[in-house]
């Protein structure tokens, strides 16, 4: 029976550790499953502010690789719009919400691999809350401030 992996976090360091994972074990030996509460996976975050800009006309263009990529060709079940609530280590279990859906499961797991990335600083200045004013971390904040 393969193991099983969860990978939470579909950017860049969680499909980087997944993708590492599939070229050490195939798919018979470790079924990978990768959940991201955002749209997209595997995309240049350095590129975002050339979206904002226009200088890059579409998000496609970040895109290095989409959920269904990993699955048709890395055997990497990348399920976007879904976000971890809870890890029950005891268990060896996650609590996933499907954000679409808006249903929540136990999905278990033999290895877990935590890649959630950061939080922009939002430096206690007047202000900050007021709008236009907005932190860039993910493809869907660099959408979101370019229309």
């Amino acid at each position: 029976m393969a193991q099983r992996l969860i990978v939470i976090g579909g950017d860049a360091a969680g499909m980087s550790a997944a993708s590492a994972a599939r070229r050490q074990l195939p798919q018979d030996q470790l079924e990978i499953v990768a959940f991201e509460r955002g749209h997209y996976t595997s995309y240049s975050a350095c590129g975002i502010p050339y979206f904002i800009g226009k200088d890059v006309a579409d998000t496609t263009e970040l895109i290095a690789r989409t959920p269904q990529q990993f699955r048709d060709h890395h055997a990497i079940d990348a399920r976007t719009g879904h976000e971890v609530l809870e890890i029950d280590l005891h268990r060896r279990a996650v609590l996933v919400r499907d954000l679409t859906a808006g249903r929540e499961a136990w999905e278990g797991f033999d290895q877990l691999m935590v890649a959630t990335g950061a939080t922009p600083a939002r430096p206690p200045l007047p202000g900050i809350d007021a709008a236009g004013i907005h932190g860039v971390q993910t493809l869907d904040d660099g959408i979101a401030l370019r229309t």
